[in-house]
């Protein structure tokens, strides 16, 4: 026999009741008390009775995160958030991993009706919206994360994509660049619309028409459409190339980097590039790549705090947590003013 809630009690000094309340996340427990009796559970090794606490409580302890991968940085963070969160909380995580394949995504939000978990935190990509918005037969708590519906009453959790992009964009503008590339992400994201988005509002402010100027190039937040958008943007006319890029995540900007300097473009001399996400490479690549850091694994802690709160039934009204983002300036984009391409210094 392991510890039980008696030994837990004892430890803490409390009573049996208030020590289960604690565990089961009742609000009627101060967070100072739901703290202490946590910290006593984890450190006498206690492991609750999930089969039991269910047939009491009508409830699975399991929740659901549908994800498109873990072997990307990304979504290991956005995992790595949601499980922490989970684990203290008293929660089994089950992941569902579609690999941004449409079919498995259908396979994925389908469990939800079979009892197996007692909410799901969901970030689909492919499937599209009457899929989701028919989930709400099944009366399951749901957490969209980056791409949200309010109009489904599902909750979400999403960063300020749009205040990012226009961060990075401000940016370069700032250091006296005018002519600024974007490299978009895939068209069916949302978070790579709403970057594109604040992209182009920011040039537009500046005085420039992004589409007219030819600075958007097509990506989908891989390295290899950053090296494609670069070949491209080198057959431009020497007054038409932008002397910036703004990529729209890390990936896509290492991409660009890499093809610059096989084109023999000088990072940031002869081409200024921002990213986006703040991944670890970032720092270590060279030159340190400029990005708009997202605070990825809090973005899986808000979503598992959302949902959790959402199956104890302390959140009775929609709610969308938006998380800000933060510019972190490295060598990518150099100081002073922006420099004129070689031909432009002839001229």
């Amino acid at each position: 026999m392991g510890p039980t809630i008696k030994d837990i009690a004892k430890e803490v000094g409390v009573s049996h009741s208030t020590v289960s309340r604690a565990l089961n996340g009742d609000p009627r427990i101060s967070a100072a008390t739901r703290q202490k009796v946590l910290e006593a559970a984890e450190r006498l090794g206690y492991q609750p009775n999930l089969s039991g606490r269910g047939l009491a409580h009508g409830k699975v302890f399991s929740i659901g995160l549908v994800i498109p991968d873990i072997l990307e940085p990304f979504f290991a963070r956005v995992v790595n958030g949601v499980s922490q969160v989970a684990y203290r909380a008293g929660f089994n995580l089950i992941l569902y991993l579609t690999h941004a394949d449409r079919r498995m995504e259908m396979a994925a939000l389908q469990q939800i009706g079979h009892g197996r978990v007692d909410g799901m935190i969901i970030m689909a990509r492919k499937v599209g919206r009457q899929s989701v918005l028919a989930l709400r037969r099944h009366k399951v708590p749901i957490v969209l994360l980056i791409e949200t519906m309010p109009e489904a009453g599902f909750d979400g959790v999403r960063v300020n994509n749009e205040g990012g992009a226009m961060q990075a964009v401000n940016h370069l503008l700032g250091l006296g660049h005018k002519r600024i590339a974007c490299i978009t992400g895939p068209r069916h994201a949302s978070d790579a619309r709403e970057r594109l988005r604040g992209y182009r509002q920011a040039i537009r402010a500046a005085g420039v028409d992004p589409d007219a100027e030819g600075l958007i190039f097509k990506g989908n937040f891989t390295e290899q459409s950053g090296a494609e958008a670069v070949d491209r943007m080198i057959q431009l006319p020497p007054d038409r190339r932008p002397t910036a890029i703004v990529a729209m995540n890390d990936a896509t900007a290492l991409g660009a980097m890499n093809r610059l300097a096989r084109h023999g473009i000088v990072v940031p001399d002869e081409m200024a590039v921002v990213g986006f996400d703040d991944m670890p490479f970032a720092r270590f690549v060279h030159p340190g790549l400029t990005t708009v850091r997202q605070p990825i694994e809090e973005l899986g802690k808000a979503a598992a705090d959302l949902l959790i709160a959402r199956i104890r039934g302390e959140v009775k009204e929609y709610r969308e947590v938006v998380l800000n983002t933060q510019l972190i300036v490295r060598e990518s984009c150099g100081s002073g003013r922006a420099r004129s391409h070689p031909s432009e210094k002839e001229c």
